[in-house]
């Protein structure tokens, strides 16, 4: 393999004494930096320089309470640490397990010493490095021992991902995608496969430098592959990683030639989490605690404020998912619980990884990624907390608040469907799609009605001010009259367009339901063509 050449040293090598280990060290310094190349993104930058004081997502430390790992973590040093590891491989040289966890505190160790750094001292480490990112001796050693569980069984697949999932915890994608594409030619038989690639290249591309299509094209194969029926339901997890590539890189016209146009949904959630793990035939199932205290599993999927959890994946590598459109105020409790596992594995242990987005799909969106090993049957960890009570969000919603107590526009003889206020005071809130359906502004946000009816929280909805000017608006008028002869959507291709058309700088057509479904670039400048033509 690339990565394990380019960092790690020969058996022979790394047995030497600590005085050669320091000479070897010393001539090493000056081409170090050269073992991990990848783009500074402003979101890592951003996180070095955050308060840790600030962050709503807290996670789990992996700390296995071993021999081996009581003597490293009581040691004073980084060259103690190293040599305790030297000395304790003799006995654990064939146990991935050890190398992991070895190479764990390494990195542990690595980000403490990080967050001690000024912001300004952290923002002028970054940059002297350029594009380089192992930030410390700790992280060069921790590369250093991960890397050599891929001695153990070099066409391990789950070898492979362990050691792999750990690069990408780590932020270094450029030595993973090596991994995961060598794992894609041996597992080709295996959705995960593509889906930890794509997955991969969406986290370290930009719109500018990297191949989009690649990316598409992996998922896509995921979505309409045909797999064996341990795999079943992956499809609706990876759709919607596909709807956020479509929106966060405007791909939809490569896309859209081979999807149902009902398929591509931009669908943003306040809570987004997702697991995967490295062995297969396993069952690893994922808890999420409310702050309602109400637990979703796989019993119980559904929950009393909106969150839900995929099918189980009883087989397989997973994934299972949370979700939650609208996160109430509180702390979510996330853990993992290593249900069975029903094959012989080299490792002995399950190594799990869990993406955690707070707002995903948005514009303030979160993303965290840890690690973790499950070593035994019905063992259950905590994997992360999840806090929706940030400083943020609740000066958003005061300001909300008080815009509303000072807003007193009255609209007579109009009844909000969601808490029966009537008349509805301060902006109203009409359907576009359901005929004589309204909301206040307390009520919008969730589009709740308190009768059966087709309404749907995702239904554009139109601010109305004053109700007085609203029978002057186009949205009033029958605009089924409206036909733009010989003019034809470039999405849905509906020719003529019926209804309001948006004519694009880029000189393509939209009809109104691709407009609203944000099937072209959002950036574009349009026209809104409400006469027929």
């Amino acid at each position: 393999m690339e990565i394990h050449n380019d960092i790690d040293d020969d058996y022979e090598d790394e047995e030497a004494d600590e005085e050669e280990e320091a000479d070897e060290e010393e001539e090493n310094s000056h081409y170090r930096s050269s073992y991990s190349r990848r783009r500074l993104s402003d979101d890592n930058l951003a996180a070095t320089n955050t308060d840790s004081n600030t962050q709503t997502i807290t996670l789990q430390n992996w700390d296995p309470q071993t021999p081996y790992m009581n003597k490293i973590k009581s040691s004073t040093s980084l060259q103690t640490a190293y040599q305790i590891y030297l000395n304790e491989r003799q006995s654990y040289s064939k146990s991935p397990s050890f190398y992991f966890d070895v190479a764990s505190y390494f990195f542990l160790q690595a980000r403490s010493s990080n967050s001690k750094q000024s912001s300004i001292d952290a923002f002028n480490q970054y940059y002297a490095q350029s594009n380089y990112n192992i930030s410390n001796e700790y992280q060069y050693f921790g590369l250093r021992i991960l890397t050599n569980v891929l001695e153990l069984e070099l066409e391990s697949v789950q070898l492979l991902r362990t050691v792999a999932y750990k690069l990408v915890e780590l932020g270094l994608y450029n030595l993973a995608v090596n991994i995961f594409r060598h794992i894609v030619n041996l597992r080709s038989d295996e959705p995960q496969s593509f889906r930890d690639l794509a997955l991969l290249l969406l986290q370290e591309s930009n719109s500018e430098t990297k191949n989009l299509i690649e990316i598409s094209d992996l998922f896509k194969k995921v979505i309409f592959g045909e797999w064996d029926n341990r795999y079943s339901e992956i499809e609706v997890t990876t759709l919607h990683e596909l709807n956020y590539f479509v929106f966060q890189f405007h791909q939809q016209q490569q896309i859209l030639n081979s999807i149902d146009n009902r398929l591509i949904r931009h669908l943003p959630v306040d809570l987004r989490i997702v697991m995967v793990w490295d062995t297969n035939d396993t069952d690893v199932d994922l808890h999420v605690i409310e702050p309602t205290g109400e637990e979703c599993y796989y019993s119980h999927k559904n929950t009393a404020i909106g969150g839900m959890i995929s099918r189980d994946f009883t087989t397989g590598y997973g994934p299972e998912e949370y979700l939650v459109r609208k996160a109430v105020k509180g702390i979510y409790t996330v853990r993992a619980k290593y249900f069975a596992n029903h094959q012989q594995s080299l490792t002995g242990a399950t190594t799990i990884m869990v993406h955690i987005y707070k707002y995903y799909g948005q514009s303030n969106q979160q993303k965290e990624i840890v690690t973790l090993r499950l070593n035994s049957n019905q063992e259950m960890i905590d994997v992360c907390k999840v806090n929706f009570n940030d400083d943020i969000q609740q000066i958003s919603n005061n300001t909300v608040t008080n815009n509303q107590n000072l807003n007193t526009n009255i609209h007579s003889r109009i009844t909000c469907d969601g808490c029966d206020m009537s008349p509805i005071i301060g902006d109203r809130y009409k359907c576009l799609f359901c005929s004589n359906i309204d909301f206040c502004q307390s009520c919008k946000s969730v589009s709740r009605t308190n009768y059966d009816s087709n309404h749907q929280y995702n239904h554009p909805l139109l601010c109305i001010k004053d109700s007085n000017e609203y029978p002057k608006s186009v949205y009033l008028n029958n605009r089924t009259k409206i036909n733009h002869k010989n003019k034809q959507c470039n999405s849905c291709f509906m020719k003529p367009i019926i209804g309001i058309r948006y004519k694009c700088a880029c000189r393509i057509n939209l009809c109104e339901k691709c407009e609203f479904m944000g099937l072209h670039d959002t950036d574009h400048r349009r026209t809104k063509i409400v006469k027929s033509e």
